[in-house]
């Protein structure tokens, strides 16, 4: 099922003082940030979202085998990595549908930051979003196999490389996501209003917490399928 998705503002000159559309849109981006606040409770997680490749094709590209998935809720990290040492923790693939055409992937781990160029070959397109305990969060975007957005989000995002005519990203995007002035940042429930806009769709927080098809990964750096070259 798609929802109305939370779209960026588009500016228009200022002449005087600021219109009424200007507060209307003010208004629906806040409120597409408060609907995300549950998300500003996770201190680490990575997600990615995939357009153009059902679940099965998607846990195929980040190095599993769809036919060793079972149904598991998000717990199943706790218990597969009950004992083990941090060097030696199991990553965990959790997926699902959002819409036709459309998979959301949640990881424990980070494999969905370097797995974007074969989450989106075949012209699909990927989104990941990385968020790190310390801060450290990572956003990438990949179309057809190409990576077009890899860093930390500290600002409107810039893209790797976007030929014209036909550009992958649009700036409009992030658009009153961040303000440095008054020291707001993409991170927490503003990533997940971004990654609407991109991938034009609603995100649901029960994706998080409810059994999914799940199964487990190889470790990044031996994982045939994901490229630790992130450029």
């Amino acid at each position: 099922m798609l929802w109305k998705r939370c779209r960026p503002r588009q500016r228009e000159p200022v002449l005087s003082a600021v219109s009424a559309m200007d507060v209307v849109m003010d208004n629906e981006t806040a409120a597409c940030i408060a609907r995300h606040d549950w998300f500003e409770t996770y201190d680490s997680d990575c997600f990615a979202l995939i357009e153009g490749a059902d679940e099965s094709e998607v846990i195929r590209r980040f190095g599993g085998e769809p036919s060793s998935t079972e149904m598991h809720g998000p717990e199943f990290f706790g218990e597969v990595n009950q004992g083990r040492e941090f060097g030696d923790v199991q990553l965990v693939l959790r997926v699902g549908t959002a819409a036709p055409g459309q998979v959301f992937a949640i990881e424990n781990g980070y494999t969905g930051a370097y797995a974007l160029r074969s989450l989106s070959q075949g012209g699909a397109r990927a989104l990941s979003i990385f968020t790190h305990v310390n801060g450290a969060d990572l956003i990438g975007y990949a179309v057809n196999g190409r990576l077009v957005i890899h860093e930390e989000p500290w600002g409107p995002l810039t893209p790797l490389s976007d030929p014209d005519p036909d550009p992958a990203w649009d700036p409009a995007w992030c658009a009153d996501l961040t303000d440095p002035e008054h020291d707001e940042w993409l991170r927490g429930a503003r990533q997940l209003v971004l990654a609407e806009r991109v991938m034009g769709l609603r995100i649901d927080p029960r994706w998080f917490e409810i059994p999914l098809r799940t199964i487990l990964l190889p470790n990044p750096h031996s994982n045939p399928v994901v490229d630790p070259r992130i450029y």
